[in-house]
């Protein structure tokens, strides 16, 4: 089976390139400081489901009565607490957010618990809930993975799991997940 990679990059002038490389600005970040990004321009939304090895399907998701800080989890249905808004911003990365609330993590070792907050530096997002998500087309689908822009860590299901309501965490290899729209 041959897998064709691309990964989506934005560019401010001319929209959405597929290439094969990923064009990110060199940001950096000491310590816990929070670095400020810039520009990011909403794109869409999708749902992002895993497949269990026995045929159980898993979405990421918040909390029914979410709050900031809540913990992202492993749901079992589409709904609007699995429904995922993506905003390309100009450092190539995505702002992924439920109900006004970004993915984040800040956590710099694996098997951290993944959350989501408010949105910082005006809303366009801290360093920790920007992701560089990569996209695989293969006949069945389209998946993607989704890496921290401060802790390089992938989002993932945790090595106990897949268990329905279990948080979703950080780790050093990555879950794919399949692109629901």
């Amino acid at each position: 089976m041959i897998q064709r990679v691309r990964r989506l990059i934005f560019i401010p002038a001319a929209g959405v390139l597929a290439a094969g490389t990923v064009l990110t600005a060199g940001v950096a970040s000491a310590g816990a400081t929070a670095v400020r990004q810039t520009g990011c321009t909403p794109s869409g939304s999708a749902y992002w489901q895993f497949t269990s090895s026995t045929g159980v399907n898993y979405y990421f998701g918040t909390p029914n009565n979410t709050y900031s800080g809540a913990t992202v989890r492993l749901k079992p249905l589409l709904n609007g607490t699995t429904s995922w808004a993506g905003s390309q911003c100009s450092n190539g990365t995505w702002l992924v957010t439920n109900r006004g609330l970004a993915l984040t993590s800040r956590a710099r070792n694996a098997g951290a618990d993944v959350a989501a907050e408010t949105p910082g530096a005006g809303g366009s997002g801290f360093a920790s809930q920007h992701w560089t998500v990569t996209f695989t087309s293969t006949s069945s689908g389209t998946t993607a993975t989704f890496r921290n822009q401060l802790t390089g860590l992938y989002l993932r299901i945790p090595n106990s799991g897949p268990v329905m309501g279990q948080t979703v965490t950080t780790g050093n290899s990555a879950t794919p997940w399949k692109l629901i729209h």
